[in-house]
């Protein structure tokens, strides 16, 4: 089964529970410097991520929504932790994000509002160095063709990860 398609597939089995899974807000459960972790039950599962937002904005855009990183554990057998980010607008179709961090690039796939890794294996290699950085760079192309690049502080990021871990073991 593909990457993209457990991704997708698991979204979408969040979003047709509709006002079931976001009647219940998710519950905040703790602060670890720049990043928040948060769960939340419903008829498939408990689902923790952690979560943070830029600390610096730049690009051409207008404006935009609220731009975010993740790292979630879903409800699905061997979905393991994916990184995801939600930059505040609809990504150009067919457009890639960009992740830097400390020297290494990764280019996520698209979809809507979203980016994901493209494997799990990417996951993993990510979240190896958010756990060995200070900072992240996410640049991103709208579908109007204006980009941002946002740049994510990783303070905090190896204690609020091993406290989703407890939260949602798995």
């Amino acid at each position: 089964m593909s990457r993209q398609f457990v991704i997708v597939a698991g979204l979408l089995a969040l979003l047709s529970l509709g006002g079931e899974a976001f009647a219940q807000s998710p519950q905040f459960l703790g602060n670890f410097r720049d990043w928040y972790l948060y769960a939340y039950d419903d008829s498939g599962g408990k689902t923790c991520y952690i979560a943070s937002k830029p600390t610096e904005e730049e690009g051409n855009y207008r404006r935009r929504g609220a731009a975010a990183v993740l790292v979630a554990r879903l409800p699905i057998a061997g979905a393991g932790e994916q990184v995801s980010v939600q930059p505040g607008y609809s990504f150009k179709p067919g457009s890639t994000v960009e992740i830097r961090i400390g020297g290494k690039r990764w280019d996520f796939f698209t979809q809507g509002e979203h980016a994901w890794a493209n494997t799990d294996d990417e996951d993993r290699q990510v979240i190896a160095a958010m756990k060995d950085g200070s900072d992240m760079t996410v640049r991103g192309t709208s579908t109007l063709d204006t980009f941002s690049l946002d740049t994510y502080s990783l303070l905090g990021f190896t204690a609020a990860l091993e406290a989703l871990r407890d939260a949602c073991p798995g």
